[in-house]
């Protein structure tokens, strides 16, 4: 029985692939499967795949029509054989030890492991530690990790197929920001969470990647998809009846509060008024958490000047 499975989307990576496989193969651990999709990918990635996949039986190459990042996820959790799932992008790298310090803390009722993420921009490091816990259910483990800059990625933590594959989860093809479109549900219905202090998965800023070119039409892409995503995360909780009230509140909190930060980010004037627009549309604000008197000023600011809201509030 395999016990991992390593998933690795590849779409133009083929300058970066290669340190991505290797660290990859180079895990002290050794139980596990390499799932590499080749998502239609016009460069010379299959060509880096065939040979790894060639000197490697853990490597198992797969090609399949460009859909995008989120549907070559989607086809490699088809693909897999592990009792565990871990997400890597091509453009990455893992710590050698990931998968055997992982190994240690698992036993078949913990539905993820968390781990801790090193983010790599023009070759500076910077490590920001979530809080390290083991067994929590999934509603507190959200709790203790939404102030966690990669909280939503798929890549910052391991998921049991079982789980993942009872509850259909699945990311939104053709969608930008499919992580946060997806991982605060997964959590919600997380058993039992564990949150190791191993720092094992290396992600490294890119220019123009997807996140990082904000081209007009690229920005109205992300506007537009956030707004989906915010939709979609709702229909998943008011379908579901097993979460409790706490944590319902706190999870839609989360997510408008992801959606109200954005305006921040949007220079083009217009753009970002049609942004504020739909957001009020869809009355993002009213699910901003007001329990205590500094989160009800808060609330009441936001919705009278959204504006404002922003320049007081997020940094």
């Amino acid at each position: 029985m395999v016990k991992f499975s390593i998933i690795v989307p590849v779409y133009n990576v083929e300058k970066y692939l290669e340190d991505c496989l290797d660290s990859i193969l180079n895990q002290t651990y050794d139980n596990y499967e390499v799932i590499v999709v080749n998502d239609g990918s016009p460069d010379n990635s299959q060509d880096i795949i065939d040979r790894y996949a060639k000197k490697d039986k853990r490597v198992k190459s797969f090609k399949k029509k460009n859909g995008g990042l989120s549907d070559a996820r989607n086809y490699g959790v088809s693909k897999a054989k592990g009792d565990y799932l871990v997400f890597v992008d091509s453009d990455d790298s893992i710590n050698c030890e990931l998968l055997e310090k992982i190994n240690e803390v698992l036993d078949d009722k913990v539905d993820i492991v968390r781990y801790q993420v090193v983010k790599i921009e023009n070759g500076q490091k910077t490590v920001e530690k979530s809080e390290i816990f083991t067994k929590n259910s999934g509603e507190e483990a959200f709790s203790k990790l939404l102030k966690n800059s990669w909280f939503v990625t798929a890549w910052s933590a391991l998921y049991r197929r079982e789980f993942w594959i009872k509850n259909k989860f699945n990311y939104a093809k053709g969608k930008i920001h499919e992580d946060f479109g997806l991982t605060p549900y997964v959590y919600m219905k997380a058993k039992l969470v564990t949150a190791i202090d191993y720092v094992g998965y290396n992600y490294f800023v890119r220019e123009n990647s997807i996140m990082t070119v904000n081209n007009k039409e690229k920005v109205i892409k992300k506007n537009e998809d956030c707004l989906f995503h915010f939709d979609r995360l709702m229909e998943f909780i008011n379908k579901d009846k097993n979460v409790s009230e706490t944590g319902k509140v706190l999870y839609e909190s989360y997510i408008a509060n992801a959606l109200i930060t954005r305006i921040k980010s949007i220079e083009d004037k217009q753009i970002k008024k049609d942004y504020v627009n739909e957001l009020k549309v869809k009355k993002v604000g009213d699910n901003l958490i007001s329990d205590t008197l500094p989160r009800k000023i808060k609330k009441t600011i936001y919705k009278m000047n959204p504006y404002l809201y922003i320049k007081l509030f997020v940094k």
